[in-house]
């Protein structure tokens, strides 16, 4: 009986990443056509029986972990030499993937938390998880547009114009990302949307400054380690 639910869950554990890679470009498109109303599905899947969650799509949390994941490799084919100038720490392709995806994470855990806040709502696990699930299926092609652009000015060399095109991806994410964000707190708060925008470039620009400090720290403990490691004359 072990042995049959063993191959059983493997059989539902692969059928499961197959269908990746029906459901990962769906819900991307999806995403970036109709930001909006994927926000507000993100939250309505959740008062859903677990087993018919996001039957549909893929689940905002595991979206943005292979988003990263996908990026992650493309940056390795492409050989960028970035990894060189990191501290020891990040060298590390386990260590870089989770850095990159608990600090992205960032964005989605800070625009979930201050709109709960503002809404006079109790922060607990139960309410953060339908706000955060929505922000995370936002941030995707931010992410997307980030990293893809920083990756085209890193080869400016040996693409003609990878600088512009890379600024201006990154641009465009940005905006489109701060749109979609300001539209969304417009809707839910029912405030104007000169008001939405404040707040959200409010939030955003947190979630930046945040995002570097903690850059910052990771490399200052990776330098740390560096200098332990090296040998004593």
């Amino acid at each position: 009986m072990d042995f049959m639910k063993l191959l059983k869950s493997i059989e539902e554990l692969l059928y499961e990443l197959i269908t990746w890679f029906v459901f990962y470009p769906l819900t991307f498109w999806r995403i970036v056509t109709r930001p909006i109303t994927m926000l507000a599905y993100a939250q309505k899947e959740l008062t859903e029986k677990d087993e018919q969650q996001f039957d549909d799509a893929v689940s905002p949390p595991i979206l943005l972990l292979l988003t990263l994941v996908l990026l992650h490799v493309l940056e390795g084919a492409m050989a960028s030499g970035t990894a060189s100038v990191l501290p020891r720490l990040l060298q590390d392709d386990r260590n870089l993937l989770v850095f990159r995806a608990l600090a992205f994470s960032l964005f989605p855990l800070l625009y979930a938390t201050i709109r709960l806040r503002s809404s006079g709502a109790r922060v607990t696990r139960t309410t953060l998880r339908p706000a955060f699930y929505s922000q995370s299926y936002a941030t995707v092609p931010f992410v997307m547009s980030i990293s893809l652009g920083m990756q085209l000015a890193s080869h400016h060399q040996a693409l003609p114009g990878g600088n512009v095109w890379g600024v201006g991806l990154m641009l465009i994410g940005t905006v489109w990302y701060i749109a979609v964000e300001t539209v969304w707190l417009s809707r839910d708060s029912q405030s104007s949307r000169l008001r939405a925008f404040i707040v959200t470039l409010g939030i955003f620009l947190i979630a930046v400054i945040a995002l570097v400090i903690i850059a910052v720290l990771v490399a200052l403990v990776g330098h740390q380690m560096d200098q332990q490691m090296l040998p004593v004359a």
